[in-house]
C-alpha cells in the first residue's frame, strides 16, 4: 500500500523485548518520565493480567499482518532471514503510526513483534532510532506464556530465545540501553535514573521543560507486576542453549552508542526446531480456529432459530388461544342445548297427549308416505 501519510518524525524510542518481559511496565514508566505515549484511543485493551498494556492496537495489527506476509505469526516466528517485501497491507505504516502518535516530539513505542521486524521498521521510521532492550529471566517468561496462552514451558523458552536473538541482531548500530526487568522491579528509581542520565547524552531526545521525572517513572512500577518469578530451581533447569544466553546478557547491561554486541553462538538447534514445527502447524491451527469460529456461529444461529420458533409458538398460542376457548365454549353450549331438546322430546313422547294423538299421526303418515314414528 502506498504510504499516504508520512511517518511522524519522532524522534523514536523503541522498547524492544520478548512477550511477557515487562516491556509494558517499562514503556508506561518512560511515558511517566516524560516521553510521548500513544493516543489513548489507539491503546490496546488487554486482559486483567496486564491492565497497563502500553501498546498501539493499530501498530500491533500491522505488525501481525507483516509477520503473516513473512509466513509466520507472533507465536510462530517466520524463518530467520526472511524479509518483508513490497506487500499490500490493510493500512499504510504512515497512517497507522500517525494515528497512534499524533503529537510532536520524542515518543516511545513498544510491541514485542518488533524484535522480529527490526529490519523493516529501521527502513520505515525516521532515524536515528533509540532503543531500550528489556530482557527477563526466560523461565519467568515461559511460565507467564504458559499461564496466559497455554504454551508448554519448552516452547516458551524457545520463543524467548528466538525473540531475544532476533532483537540483538536487529539492534546492531542503534543506540541501545540494555535493561533487565528484574532490576527494574527491585530498584526502579535507580533503573530509570540511569536511563535518564543516558538519554541526556543523546542530543536528539530533549527532555521536557521540567526535566525527566524519574520519581514519576519509578512510582509506576509495582513489585506485584512481577507475576511469574524464575526460581533458582527453574534457572538450574534451563537448557544449555537458554542458560548460555541468559548468563551473557548481564554483561551488556547499560547504554551503548551504536550497539555492536554479538551473543554467544547457539549451542544446539532445538529452539529453532521447535519454532519451525509450530510454524508448520500454524496453517492447521488457523483453520482449526476458523472452523471453531464457524461452529460457534452456527450454534448461535441454531439457538436463534430455536428461540424464534419458541416465540412464534407462544405468539400463536397467545393469538389463537382466545378463539379456541370461544369455540370450545360454543361447542359446550350446543351440546347442552341438544341434551335439553332431547329431554324435552322424551318428555313430549311420554306425555298423555302424545299417546292420544298417535292414531291421527299414523293416518297422516300413511297419506303423506312418511314412516311412522
Amino acid at each position: 500500500m502506498t504510504n499516504s501519510t508520512p511517518v511522524p518524525a519522532g524522534p523514536w524510542v523503541l522498547v524492544v523485548g520478548a512477550h511477557r518481559s515487562g516491556t509494558s511496565a517499562v514503556t508506561g514508566a518512560l511515558v511517566a518520565m516524560g516521553l510521548g505515549g500513544m493516543d489513548p484511543g489507539d491503546r490496546m485493551d488487554w486482559n486483567e493480567s496486564n491492565p497497563e498494556h502500553w501498546e498501539s492496537l493499530g501498530a500491533a495489527l500491522l505488525d501481525e499482518e507483516l509477520l503473516l506476509a513473512m509466513g509466520g505469526s507472533w507465536d510462530a516466528p517466520p524463518e530467520e532471514g526472511v524479509q518483508v517485501g513490497p506487500i499490500e497491507t490493510t493500512s499504510s505504516p504512515g497512517d497507522v503510526m500517525a494515528a497512534a502518535y499524533p503529537t510532536r516530539g520524542p515518543v516511545v513505542w513498544k510491541d514485542p513483534r518488533v524484535c522480529l521486524l527490526l529490519p523493516y521498521w529501521r527502513e520505515v521510521l525516521p532515524g536515528p532510532l533509540t532503543a531500550v532492550l528489556v530482557w527477563r529471566d526466560p523461565m519467568s517468561v515461559a511460565r507467564s506464556l504458559h499461564t496466559r496462552d497455554g504454551m508448554s514451558i519448552e516452547y516458551g523458552l524457545a520463543l524467548w530465545e528466538r525473540y531475544t536473538r532476533s532483537a540483538l541482531a536487529g539492534l546492531q548500530g542503534i543506540d541501545t540501553y540494555v535493561l533487565e526487568y528484574g532490576n527494574v522491579v527491585e530498584n526502579p528509581a535507580a533503573a530509570f535514573g540511569a536511563i535518564a542520565e543516558w538519554l541526556a547524552h543523546l542530543d536528539r531526545i530533549p527532555p521536557p521543560d521540567t526535566g525527566w521525572d524519574v520519581a514519576a517513572a519509578a512510582a509506576t512500577i509495582d513489585s506485584g507486576l512481577r507475576h511469574q518469578s524464575g526460581a533458582a530451581e527453574g534457572a538450574a533447569a534451563l537448557p544449555d542453549e537458554t542458560r548460555v544466553l541468559t548468563e551473557w546478557l548481564p554483561s551488556i547491561a547499560g547504554g551503548h552508542r551504536s550497539f555492536d554486541q554479538a551473543p554467544p553462538a547457539p549451542v544446539t538447534p532445538w529452539p529453532d526446531a521447535l519454532v519451525s514445527v509450530r510454524r508448520e502447524q500454524w496453517p492447521l491451527r488457523s483453520r482449526l480456529h476458523d472452523t471453531e469460529v464457524e461452529l460457534e456461529r452456527a450454534q448461535l444461529q441454531i439457538e436463534s432459530i430455536r428461540q424464534g420458533a419458541e416465540e412464534m409458538e407462544q405468539a400463536l398460542r397467545s393469538g389463537y388461544g382466545v378463539e379456541i376457548d370461544r369455540m370450545v365454549d360454543e361447542l359446550h353450549e350446543a351440546r347442552d342445548r341438544a341434551e335439553s331438546l332431547s329431554r324435552e322430546l322424551s318428555s313430549v313422547k311420554s306425555s298423555a297427549s302424545w299417546k292420544v294423538t298417535r292414531p291421527l299421526r299414523s293416518a297422516a303418515t300413511r297419506v303423506s308416505g312418511q314412516p311412522k314414528t
